[in-house]
């Protein structure tokens, strides 16, 4: 219970970040900032990706799926989260919003 409340605090808090930058509804806040290759990449992995992932967004799954390598592990990003957006966390997000195996945070979308 008190997890599920700090991440949807969190996931509120990414939303807001998104959309101080970008126009649009929550998804496509996270999305434009996923896109942007402006926000460093740990930022793009913490904020859009992860947050995506819990809002299980299919608007982004063309987008996660380009940036996928077929990493699960994340042994491709392991220490370069500086330069590269983090391949773990686009697996679980795709895994969340492909499966839906888990109500997250779906009304934050």
């Amino acid at each position: 219970m008190i997890a599920n409340l700090w991440i949807g605090n969190t996931v509120e808090e990414n939303i807001e970040i998104a959309k101080k930058q970008y126009q649009g509804t929550a998804e496509e806040a996270l999305i434009a900032y996923l896109l942007d290759s402006t926000n460093s990449p740990r930022n793009r992995t913490k904020i859009a990706i992860w947050t995506l992932g819990q809002i299980q967004s299919e608007k982004a799954i063309p987008i996660l799926n380009e940036l996928y390598k077929n990493d699960p592990d994340g042994k491709s990003c392991s220490g370069k989260h500086d330069s590269v957006v983090c391949q773990y966390e686009i697996y679980k997000a795709l895994n969340a919003a492909e499966v839906n195996w888990w109500p997250l945070h779906r009304k934050l979308n």
